[in-house]
């Protein structure tokens, strides 16, 4: 199997480790008792995987929107990414899951309320990725009426450590060679 992969450099992490921190007190993440801790490493690991993703598509030379480093809601969030794939804009998120996940159970946790609440704000194809130390590995990619489909008779598990509900799919259900694909249709600047 291949990968895509790009390292980020220590005081980027940094960054993002403060930037992080600054979210969670700006936006309150530790008064409802949630494991601030959790939810900053969770930022962390999510931006390195976004900033990989961004100079690969800038590597590549393809058009791209990306939110950023985002503060506020849930609800302005908006999609990771977005590029152009036939003249149309396609939305792309990232699912940056720990080693665990990937090496022992083999499986990609999403959440739940997003499936059940959220489904328009799905984006059009979701990447399985990963970071250790910095270097970030994206594995594959898996589109939303498939994701949609392999959720709907998916386990639901509660997370202790993020404390809350996750729908798990199979890690066999993202495709790296679709991945490949579709970066090479992507349209360029």
């Amino acid at each position: 199997m291949s990968y895509f992969h790009y390292t980020i450099p220590p005081d980027m992490i940094q960054f993002f480790r403060s930037q992080a921190e600054q979210k969670i007190q700006v936006e309150g993440w530790g008064k409802d008792g949630r494991p601030v801790d959790v939810k900053i490493d969770n930022f962390v690991h999510c931006w390195i995987t976004e900033e990989a993703f961004k100079q690969i598509l800038i590597k590549e030379k393809v058009w791209f929107r990306h939110r950023g480093l985002y503060f506020g809601d849930a609800q302005g969030a908006g999609a990771d990414f977005t590029v152009r794939i036939n003249g149309k804009e396609v939305s792309i998120g990232l699912r940056s899951v720990a080693p665990e996940s990937l090496h022992k159970w083999k499986t990609v946790p999403y959440p739940d309320d997003r499936i059940r609440l959220e489904k328009e704000k799905i984006s059009d194809y979701h990447i399985v990725c990963n970071h250790d130390n910095g270097q970030a590995t994206f594995f594959g990619i898996i589109s939303k009426e498939d994701l949609l489909e392999s959720v709907q008779n998916a386990e639901r598990k509660y997370s202790k450590q993020n404390q809350e509900y996750f729908r798990v799919i199979p890690l066999e259900k993202f495709s790296f060679s679709l991945l490949q694909e579709l970066v090479e249709k992507m349209e360029r600047v």
